[in-house]
């Protein structure tokens, strides 16, 4: 092989892995630049600390694709920068799912009704040094009752589900998420050493 074949060889393979390169940061980097996010889709919806309905799913172009037609689905979007957020719901004879999501989407968490306790789903959503500060606050012979889940994000949303599987039963499973609470919760004061 000529010692020009060889350059070219050289420079050619040089530009395939530099080319790879960009089109993989490119492709990571993509969902950070995009503006309708799914927290900010939902946010034409519901406000931040609030369990809203979302409107049943159509048939044609949505602006919530991808919906079950056999179930209703409420939204609670999420901010702790001021605290921890609760999200309550009673689990029935209606079956009840939470997925708890990250601002540019994607399931970081999921539960279902079977994991209630005494009938009741009760989630407290919070930042990493949050949960230190709870933990901290701890009763020592008391066991914790509710499920804490550290957010990769500071901001994101729940999406609740309740199954209506027959026409009849989408009146119920609705009025059933209606009964589902997210509210911000203060910080207990750091305990003195």
């Amino acid at each position: 092989m000529s010692g020009s074949l060889k350059r070219a060889a050289y420079v050619g393979l040089l530009g395939l892995v530099l080319a790879a390169i960009v089109h993989l940061a490119s492709m990571l980097a993509l969902p950070s630049f995009a503006a309708q996010n799914a927290d900010a889709r939902l946010a034409a919806f519901a406000d931040r600390h609030v369990v809203k309905l979302l409107p049943a799913a159509l048939p044609g172009p949505n602006p919530l694709p991808f919906r079950d037609p056999a179930t209703a689905t409420a939204v609670c979007r999420y901010d702790l920068a001021s605290g921890p957020v609760r999200v309550q719901a009673n689990a029935g004879e209606i079956f009840l799912s939470m997925g708890f999501h990250r601002s540019m989407g994607g399931v970081f968490y999921a539960l279902t009704d079977r994991s209630a306790v005494r009938g009741l789903m009760d989630v407290v959503i919070v930042t990493q040094p949050q949960l230190e500060t709870l933990q901290n606050n701890d009763p020592e012979d008391e066991p914790v009752r509710e499920l804490r889940l550290v957010s990769p994000d500071r901001t994101g949303f729940v999406i609740l589900r309740a199954l209506a599987p027959e026409n009849g039963a989408a009146a119920d499973a609705e009025a059933h998420l209606r009964t589902a609470q997210c509210r911000p919760e203060a910080l207990p004061p750091a305990k003195k050493s």
